[in-house]
């Protein structure tokens, strides 16, 4: 058994993950069946999972160009 924590937080026991081949960044899922919460694995990434949701392809390039600018603008006021 699984003690839920006050964030309702859960931790998969070790046989069970090992068994599923559940690893560190996979994607779960809960659906809701009948009175029973039902947790299914998804592999892959949260970015797999954005664009499932939303048919969007998340551009990390473009997030790591926009945060290296920021911080670069960050530097030169620290300077200044």
């Amino acid at each position: 058994m699984s003690r839920i924590t006050q964030k309702g937080q859960v931790t998969i026991p070790r046989e069970i993950r090992d068994r599923l081949g559940i690893r560190p960044n996979d994607i779960g899922e809960f659906t809701i069946k009948e009175n029973s919460v039902i947790f299914t694995v998804k592999k892959g990434t949260l970015l797999d999972a954005h664009k499932k949701k939303t048919g969007k392809r998340f551009d990390i390039s473009r997030v790591r160009k926009l945060m290296e600018e920021e911080n670069a603008r960050n530097i030169v006021k620290e300077i200044k």
